[in-house]
């Protein structure tokens, strides 16, 4: 009896021993066809010619997991081979991860040899391409990539990566990706090349690859990094270089932030020769550039800010030079605009810290004036509302350092406002625009040293004392002729004849260029500010501007409201 029952256990622990090795051998056997099948497609994407071959080959029946040693795929034209290839979660259609070392392609392009070697790559969730198809970006899809140690060398010259990344990649998509230390050199003499520190994306949509003409428009990326970028085109004179440039938001509906710090751009300025331009930091924030750039390029007008979120642009350190020498400076740029609920647009451009030097050889009436470069800013400021068109610029200044200030405001009504998405049409712009109208201005100019250093000048020159001039000029102004205007008021004229009453004297006309002469020459004897005035009791279009002028000066400036002031 218990050889009975020992025989029995015996032949029981045989059958399932069997049972599992023939389950392993149907595991190692699909395993094995996986394997084949994967490799089968990713020969015949180097074409029906391609022969594959490996060294070492080792499938584990119960992962899948597959190592192959010296891998070669050699076609017609190029090859790939790998010293190790670790594969799993392989299917005939998919590799869920495949881990390579020491990979290089070797491809020949007319008669020249392209070669690319990679120290270490990983693929995962790759699609396979359908048999007989060579991969495509246009059609690939893959869900991770990690890549180390790139070297490339051929006839359009050597590239090299330490890193490249990427996630979420399918035709037109990628889900993030990052490039660090990618360096490409021409080797033809006098050739191109750039360097590249790194370049991070997240949420890309860009054009199909297989798109001849790419369309800006259908390019959106959430968050974009460049780091460390050159480029150098020895042919062209050309070097560019950036050390950050950074795009958050560059979507459709979303503003936009962009940044651009350390700048510098080196090329031929004409006349000027080689110059260089640097820029300390460009910013730009609150503004839908997705939207703008689109409307631009679709000829519509850009919309509008967003209410109760501010538009600035703004730019730091900017500095020109032409050989060695600096032309031309400009500390801070700041343009802004906002909008409220109620439909009214403010906005500013103002520039400080500008600086202007002329070329040598024609700055001498400048230095003779004792200035040795033109150094100030400038300020627009005003706001617009669309309803009636009602433009009010308060103020316009220009402002030249120890020289002087020139002044404008304004105030326009019936001005063209489109709007956001209308059709551009320049013809309509200015027909719109000669119906505007003139409601006020004021043009104003403060003397800060330049009237005397110009009078100090000619005075020297004409070797007479500055008061004496000054009172010349003073008077020159007072007799201006007008044409319809007399240069001053005259007494009433003598009596006919001796005994005979004076004629009746009639009521002078108001000349308004009176207090323009009167203006002029007490800003000329003792220099300070001087405004000239326009007060139209009606606003003026500007289509009447031409009617104005066939009516007189004197006409004119009395429908205008001229009139001056000098304090």
């Amino acid at each position: 009896m218990r050889h009975r029952l020992a025989t029995l256990a015996f032949a029981g622990s045989f059958s399932a021993i069997m049972a599992l090795a023939g389950a392993g051998a149907l595991a190692q056997a699909e395993a094995e066809r996986q394997l084949d099948a994967a490799l089968e497609r990713l020969r015949a994407s180097f074409g029906p010619e391609a022969r594959l071959t490996t060294g070492l080959r080792q499938v584990d029946p119960v992962t899948g997991r597959a190592r192959l040693g010296d891998l070669a795929i050699t076609a017609p034209g190029e090859s790939l081979s790998a010293a190790e290839l670790l594969l799993s979660d392989v299917t005939e259609t998919r590799l869920g991860r495949a881990e390579a070392r020491s990979l290089i392609l070797v491809t020949q392009n007319g008669g020249q040899e392209d070669r690319f070697e990679l120290a270490r790559l990983v693929l995962g969730g790759m699609a396979l391409p359908p048999p007989g198809q060579p991969f495509s970006l246009a059609t690939f899809e893959l869900g991770q990539l990690e890549a180390e140690g790139l070297r490339g060398a051929g006839g359009s010259g050597t590239l090299t990566a330490g890193r490249i990344s990427a996630e979420g990649y399918g035709p037109g998509v990628l889900g993030a990706g990052q490039v660090e230390g990618m360096e490409f050199r021409d080797g033809s003499k006098g050739g191109t090349s750039f360097r590249l520190g790194r370049v991070a994306v997240q949420s890309l949509v860009m054009p199909a690859f297989d798109k001849p003409d790419p369309d800006p428009r259908d390019f959106s990326v959430q968050v974009l990094t460049l780091e460390g970028g050159e480029l150098r085109d020895p042919a062209k004179d050309v070097d560019l270089g950036i050390g950050r440039f950074a795009v958050r938001d560059w979507v459709r509906g979303r503003t936009t932030d962009i940044a651009l710090e350390g700048l510098r751009l080196g090329a031929p300025f004409g006349q000027l020769g080689a110059g260089t331009i640097r820029i300390g930091r460009m910013a730009a924030q609150g503004i839908d550039a997705a939207t703008s750039l689109a409307a631009a390029m679709d000829g519509l007008q850009v919309p509008d800010p967003v209410p109760g979120t501010p538009q600035t642009v703004t730019l730091e350190g900017m500095v020109a030079e032409s050989e060695g020498r600096q032309v031309f400076a400009l500390g801070r740029m700041l343009v802004d605009a906002s909008m409220d609920a109620t439909g009214l647009a403010t906005g500013g451009l103002m520039l400080q810290g500008l600086r202007i030097t002329l070329p040598q050889g024609t700055s001498d009436w400048l230095e003779g004036l004792g200035y040795r470069e033109i150094a100030g800013g400038s300020e627009l400021r005003g706001n617009v509302r669309r309803e009636g068109g009602i433009l009010d610029i308060e103020p316009f200044r220009l402002a030249w350092d120890q020289a002087a200030t020139l002044t404008l405001r304004a105030g326009l009504a019936n001005m063209p406002v489109p709007k956001p998405g209308e059709p551009r049409n320049d013809d309509a712009y200015l027909a719109q625009l000669m119906q505007g109208q003139l409601r006020s201005l004021t043009l104003g100019l403060r003397d800060q040293g330049l009237f005397g250093r110009v009078i100090a000048q000619q005075a020297r020159q004409q070797r007479v004392p500055e008061a004496q001039l000054r009172e010349q000029y003073a008077q020159m102004a007072l007799g201006m002729p007008i044409p319809g205007a007399s240069p001053r008021a005259r007494p009433p004229a003598a009596p006919a004849r001796k005994g005979a009453p004076a004629p009746a004297a009639t009521a002078p006309q108001a000349d308004p260029f009176q207090s323009v002469r009167e203006a002029l020459a007490q800003f000329i004897r003792q220099p300070g500010e001087i405004d000239i005035l326009l007060r139209p009791a009606q606003p003026v279009s500007f289509a009447d501007w031409q009617t104005l002028a066939s009516q007189g000066p004197m006409e004119a400036a009395r429908r205008l409201g001229l009139s001056a002031v000098a304090r």
